[in-house]
């Protein structure tokens, strides 16, 4: 592992404890409505089995839970799957959720093990981005859909504003409140500016052998999920 993922997944252990409460103050509540939909776009029918990495604690495969008889939550940060144990307990999802601890650029899963995959708030994060989008293509069955939800600079004059503003100052002082933790919330924007633009990922993603590739923006162009077809 190199130095990158491993500062990654240290920040990530830090802050898993707030870790929900900031998404749900960031995002003005609608994080939930928005993993919902990524689980619809990648599941539109149920399947039997569902991949969710960069699981966190577990809110995204809950939802893919919704879509798929069983689900697979991976994540690097042995405490953020911890510490969703809990409510994946009280949605009695336990039995169907297996948490894995691993690595998005080397999933070990066989070939073609799930009918979908989602990730959400984790693909900016990878120090290879289409390395990981070819992983995600070789665990997927052929017909499997991936759907990807993330945040992106917006490109709108309104959207760049409200951006510039409430993510990049507001959003890593309310990061600082809620963790204590400065130096992880001032990743988070920079983590941003570094990321694909909505076209470039979904390039990306047709590099990848991904067919039917297209994207849907959110929240003022901020947000995005992509969403693609494995061959």
């Amino acid at each position: 592992m190199s130095d990158h993922p491993r500062r990654v997944q240290r920040m990530f252990d830090g802050i898993a404890r707030r870790y929900d409460a900031f998404n749900t103050v960031a995002s003005l509540g609608r994080d939930e409505s928005w993993r919902r939909l990524t689980a619809r776009i990648a599941a539109p029918e149920p399947v039997e089995r569902g991949l969710d990495a960069a699981a966190g604690t577990g809110k995204l495969a809950a939802a893919l839970a919704a879509r798929a008889a069983h689900v697979t939550a991976l994540d690097f940060s042995a405490p953020m799957l911890l510490r969703g144990g809990p409510d994946l307990q009280a949605r009695g999802l336990l039995e169907r959720i297996d948490r894995v601890q691993g690595d998005i650029l080397a999933l070990p899963f066989p070939d073609a093990t799930f009918d979908c995959a989602t990730i959400g708030f984790g693909l900016r994060n990878l120090a290879d981005i289409p390395l990981g989008l070819r992983e995600f293509h070789r665990v997927l069955r052929p017909g499997g859909r991936l759907a990807v939800l993330d945040i992106v600079r917006p490109r709108n004059a309104l959207g760049r504003a409200a951006y510039g503003v409430g993510f990049r100052r507001l959003m890593p002082l309310v990061g600082w409140a809620l963790s204590g933790d400065r130096g992880a919330y001032r990743y988070l924007p920079d983590s941003v500016e570094r990321y694909l633009d909505p076209d470039e990922l979904a390039s990306a993603m047709a590099d990848a052998g991904f067919s039917g590739v297209g994207y849907r923006s959110l929240m003022l162009g901020s947000i995005a999920i992509h969403w693609g077809v494995a061959g």
